[in-house]
């Protein structure tokens, strides 16, 4: 069993990840911490040293490696991995995929206190760091509406997203 979860950033796909990869007894992957710990640089310098489309290619190199790889888990997905390289079309078919939704107003207030450590963020606050949350979200929803399953988390604590998942895959008898 593969269960990959994906969305834009701040929208809780480590937290429910970890949630359920215990629930199912499933070993759980972030996809950023994989790479950072296999590249032995944080993604920080990793966008540093190689510029965002380099580490594109990174992603994209090391989620085949994941998926090809490694059996029965819960895989939560950088903010942008399913909008290059055909990330979608490759998980297609390879694994049941979540879209975790919310609204660029409910993303940008999960994601005020933590621009520092996202790359594509630094700097940004109030009405900057919404604006460029609602454009860039516009430009990557086609690519999560690809998932199999779409579950909104827009006024769900990490606690209730977690439980609305599992419910979720057990009502499509996934789980």
């Amino acid at each position: 069993m593969k269960i990959v979860l994906l969305g834009y950033m701040g929208s809780g796909k480590t937290a429910m990840g970890r949630m359920l990869a215990r629930q199912a007894n499933l070993a759980f992957i972030d996809l950023d911490h994989y790479i950072e710990q296999v590249e032995e640089l944080s993604i920080p310098e990793i966008f540093h040293r190689y510029g965002e489309g380099g580490f594109r290619q990174i992603e994209s190199f090391h989620l085949r490696q994941v998926m090809e790889h490694q059996d029965h888990f819960v895989l939560s997905l950088g903010g942008g991995t399913p909008c290059f390289n055909d990330n979608m079309d490759y998980l297609h078919g390879a694994c049941t995929s979540i879209y975790l939704s919310a609204s660029p107003i409910a993303l940008a207030e999960r994601l005020a206190c933590s621009t520092t450590k996202r790359p594509l963020l630094k700097g940004k606050t109030g009405n900057e760091l919404l604006e460029y949350v609602r454009q860039s979200l516009s430009q990557r929803e086609p690519f999560y509406k690809k998932a199999d399953y779409e579950l909104s988390v827009e006024t769900l604590s990490v606690e209730e997203s977690g439980l609305a998942l599992a419910e979720l895959l057990k009502k499509n008898h996934i789980l």
